[in-house]
């Protein structure tokens, strides 16, 4: 009996042929050149024909779901599109909980280096702050190069993965890439400023605590004092404000109102947990702080309606990117693509409508690496009008635009992996510089360790004192260095 149930819940083995590897990757490979508008925006013509080869050769010698993994996710995440995903089937998870030993420290990412925030088992007594300086000979760029295989980016912004990354998210990503490996050569520095080499035996995944919650969604509003107010805005997500039973549009109104009852002069728009979410809601906010609507997209591009691929072994995967009334607002390119027709109700502009009560006092902005999707489009728009200085880290999202929207879903029909295409091209109408990377701040106030979700850090205190101070253009104002 108790044989029985153990086999029962027992993860599957998790093993494929090669050529069941390869029906898998080709899928994905066809799905991702159907559906995604531009496939090279974000990379080179020859870096995705390099990249395929070595896949493919890859999934040749694949015999179990993780070798394919390891082929296919470096592929797919290196296109840059950070709204493409790749999830694991149920075995996959299943063998990873039971199974997997972990490098025993958990990371904080900054861009002088990796440092310790915690460790487990024999690693327990390496102190907090001690630095990171290798692993098994290989440097800390090296490890962000090797997270960004199995964690969505834009283009090549290694700020967001830093931040998603953080804490176990390291060991997690090298555990995908190489399994279980029997101990590992660190060397360390030390707060002191000692350098000691250590070799660390792995943990298992029930050695570390469960990651914390995300935060409440709802935007709340707070004040500094009798002119300056605090605006927290996690999320754009309809679906998570209706969870927390609550309504955006009627929330983001009620501050604005708020604002403007108590004659708000300055104000701090905090964007670094903002994830994004539902469009138009970023539009919506913007609209309370820019009066006038502009055209924000140079074009919103997608494939034609009906996309099609067909499987080696001949299972045929389609999808509608419109529906009937949809097809209304788009029409086609030369090319046989669909552009978006710049017309109500959502079109090209910010918004067709003029918000009330609009913010027309000061305002700084908080973003960094976790400001993706919406959230980057906000910060970039704000940018755009010159309206609002920005503090904190590169921008998590890329600065011109993202391939987003709706979603192909196809689930691979051997290893029961999930990918998700993004099938709609939003790009902004102004230049992105530098190419492939997020917005900049003009007060650079990067989060240092455990600093990341904390509201009263170094980069509101930053903002304030800019508040403090005023500016006449905000692009133009100087923060002195940290």
């Amino acid at each position: 009996m108790f044989l029985a149930f153990a086999l029962a819940i027992a993860c599957p083995a998790g093993q494929l042929t090669p050529e069941q590897a390869r029906e898998d990757l080709e899928l994905a490979i066809s799905a991702a050149e159907a559906g995604l508008p531009d496939i090279h925006w974000r990379q080179r013509p020859e870096d995705w024909a390099r990249r395929k080869a070595v896949a493919r050769a890859q999934a040749a010698k694949a015999t179990s779901e993780e070798e394919l993994f390891r082929a296919l996710s470096p592929l797919l995440r290196g296109i840059g599109e950070g709204h493409l995903s790749v999830a694991r089937g149920d075995g996959m998870n299943c063998r990873y909980r039971e199974s997997a030993r972990l490098f025993p420290l958990d990371l904080f990412w900054a861009d002088n280096g990796a440092f310790v925030t915690a460790g487990y088992g024999e690693a327990a007594d390496i102190p907090p702050g001690t630095q990171l300086t290798w692993l098994n000979g290989t440097w800390d760029s090296s490890m962000i190069a090797e997270m960004m295989q199995v964690s969505p980016h834009d283009g090549d912004n290694r700020t967001g993965v830093m931040r998603d990354r953080e804490g176990r998210g390291y060991a997690v990503a090298r555990w995908w890439l190489r399994g279980n490996e029997p101990d590992y050569l660190v060397e360390l520095k030390l707060p002191d400023g000692k350098l000691m080499t250590r070799r660390l035996k792995p943990v298992p995944v029930s050695a570390r605590l469960a990651p914390p919650a995300d935060p409440d969604p709802v935007a709340t509003l707070s004040w500094v004092n009798a002119d300056t107010a605090y605006l927290y805005v996690p999320t754009f997500s309809n679906r998570r404000y209706r969870a927390a039973g609550a309504d955006y549009r009627k929330t983001i109104q009620a501050i604005f109102e708020q604002l403007a009852a108590r004659g708000a002069k300055k104000l701090i728009l905090d964007l670094r947990d903002n994830g994004g979410g539902s469009e138009p809601n970023e539009s919506i906010l913007l609209s309370y702080l820019v009066e006038e609507p502009f055209q924000k997209y140079a074009s919103v591009r997608s494939r034609p309606n009906k996309l099609r691929v067909t499987s080696l072994s001949g299972k045929v995967f389609e999808q509608e990117i419109y529906d009937a009334d949809e097809l209304k607002t788009v029409e086609a390119a030369p090319n046989g693509d669909l552009l978006r027709i710049n017309a109500p109700p959502e079109g090209l502009m910010t918004r067709w409508e003029k918000a009330s009560p609009v913010y027309k006092g000061q305002l700084a902005v908080l973003a960094g690496g976790y400001t993706f999707s919406g959230g980057a489009e906000l910060a970039s728009m704000l940018f755009a009008t010159r309206r609002g200085l920005l503090v904190g880290e590169e921008v998590g999202g890329t600065h011109g635009g993202n391939t987003s929207g709706y979603k192909w879903e196809l689930t691979l029909p051997n290893s029961g992996m999930e990918i998700g295409i993004p099938l709609l091209a939003f790009r902004f109408t102004w230049k992105e510089s530098p190419e492939n990377h997020g917005l900049w701040p003009q007060c650079l106030v990067p989060p240092r360790m455990g600093e990341v979700r904390v509201t009263r850090d170094p980069a509101y205190d930053r903002a304030l004192r800019a508040l403090d101070k005023g500016w006449s253009e905000p692009v133009g104002y100087s923060c002195p260095v940290q």
